[in-house]
């Protein structure tokens, strides 16, 4: 048997560390990691439609629907008609979203400086690009 420890296990371990913390750090502002990272997304590509959404985060529609009647009823986004097809709801950030992610932006850009502090600019750089590479080989 081997005492090989696998990147997947280094990753998995990495991951549960990291949602836990984001978890604890965005919990005050009354939002979960999955809510932020949805609403980011809005943010970075609105307006969007549910599917696109869905598809960008590789859940099912179900799922996304779920998170998008949420987040509606809190008055972070809001759905309207696609005026190139009426049957399409597109989803936009509210003023009250977009003031709520910068709050969050700026929590866990703190969040990143701390539990990064260890690992240099280069080392940085090094991560990004190898993170983003395996991320794009993903799709």
């Amino acid at each position: 048997m081997s005492s090989k420890r696998r990147p997947f296990f280094y990753i998995h371990q990495l991951e549960q560390l990291v949602r836990l913390q984001l978890e604890s750090t965005l919990n005050p502002l009354g939002i979960t990691a999955g809510q932020y990272m949805i609403l980011s997304l809005i943010s970075r590509h609105e307006p969007i439609s549910s599917a696109e959404l869905s598809r960008l985060v590789k859940i099912t529609a179900q799922s996304m629907g779920e998170f998008i009647k949420y987040l509606e009823r809190k008055d972070w986004i809001l759905r309207r008609e696609d005026p190139g097809n009426k049957r399409v709801l597109l989803i936009e950030t509210t003023v009250a979203g977009r003031v709520l992610l910068r709050q969050c932006e700026q929590e866990v850009d703190n969040l990143e400086k701390e539990f990064f502090k260890s690992v240099s600019a280069q080392e940085m750089t090094l991560l990004e690009g190898i993170l983003k590479k395996l991320s794009a080989g993903q799709h």
